[in-house]
């Protein structure tokens, strides 16, 4: 290797150049001699600390390598002259991660079934939720129907029997035609559509439409007389008033004769 170190070994020796130099030696040759005797001293000693480093490194690197070797070799042993221990290894290897994705799966179905249960919970209160506010909303429709009702002289007087009044009866068999809509009450047909009023061209006063209920046979019993006044007005079948005579107060032949039309 060439280097300054390598170079300073190479001294010259003395008189091979130059014949001044050798013919030269005397008092300043010895003192030059003196001189360049402590120098190389000097750089002997940088020269074998260099050496002993580089001895060291390359001992280092022999064990590392030798090290390197030895694990190759066992690995290739182990792969070569004990597959048994190479299935084992591989055999645990496969159980871990067989153990690993068991316990993944089972914490997968615990979560969805876990989301599955609440979700089904927040359905039920979701419908229940709408049914309650439809309830309430129906509720509503109904008392304001009741207030039109009662506009249109429906009776109010309830049963002794079962509490219930005439508009309960108005409201099982009409109730589905009446809704609110920007809340207020409103009539609607079969279909859900406007009930219109053919004398106006205009939707159904609530309580107009219910007025006309008091001239059917049926359900004009459930509202007030709308027709006659005085003491001899009576309610006829279809809820409605008429004047009549007394008959109580009438003579026989009377009677037969307005109902025959000739004398007793």
């Amino acid at each position: 290797m060439n280097t300054r170190w390598f170079d300073l070994l190479q001294s010259p020796e003395p008189g091979s150049e130059g014949g001044a130099g050798g013919a030269g030696a005397g008092a300043g040759g010895a003192d030059s001699t003196a001189g360049g005797s402590n120098e190389g001293e000097g750089d002997g000693d940088d020269l074998s600390r260099v050496k002993h480093a580089l001895q060291r490194e390359r001992e280092v690197n022999r064990e590392k390598d030798r090290r390197m070797g030895a694990l190759e070799a066992q690995l290739r042993e182990l792969s070569t002259t004990n597959p048994e221990a190479v299935r084992a290894a591989e055999a645990k290897a496969l159980e871990e991660q067989t153990r690993r994705e068991l316990i993944e799966q089972q914490a997968r179905i615990a979560q969805e079934q876990i989301e599955s249960k609440y979700s089904a919970q927040l359905q039920q209160a979701n419908t229940e939720l709408i049914a309650e506010r439809e309830a309430r909303q129906r509720e509503l429709v109904r008392q304001q129907a009741e207030k039109a009702f009662i506009g249109a002289k429906g009776r109010t007087e309830a049963s002794p029997i079962d509490g219930s009044t005439p508009f309960d009866d108005v409201w099982s068999r009409f109730g589905t035609n009446f809704r609110i809509e920007d809340g207020a009450l409103v009539v609607v047909d079969a279909k859900g559509n406007p009930e219109i009023d053919s004398e106006t061209g205009k939707r159904y006063e609530p309580i107009k439409w219910l007025k006309r209920l008091q001239t059917d046979p049926k359900w004009g019993l459930h509202f007030e007389p709308s027709m006659g006044s005085g003491g001899g007005a009576r309610n006829g079948r279809d809820g409605r008033a008429f004047a009549g005579k007394d008959l109580m107060a009438q003579p026989l032949n009377s009677l037969f004769s307005d109902a025959f039309g000739g004398a007793a």
